[in-house]
């Protein structure tokens, strides 16, 4: 998608995440859980931010 000269956008970026490349699976499933929680957040954040046109 190119956007129109001139628009506005909207950028959000949550904490970086860390993975051990010794991690086993446990653990990447908690990572997994962990992402996936923060990016809905970030989706409901952008949402909300769109909606009140910040």
């Amino acid at each position: 998608m190119i956007p129109y000269p001139f628009s506005k956008g909207l950028f959000l970026f949550g904490a970086p995440l860390w993975v051990s490349r010794e991690a086993d699976d446990a653990r990447l499933e908690a990572i997994r859980l962990e992402l996936e929680t923060v990016l809905n957040q970030l989706t409901n954040q952008a949402e909300e931010d769109v909606k009140r046109g910040t």
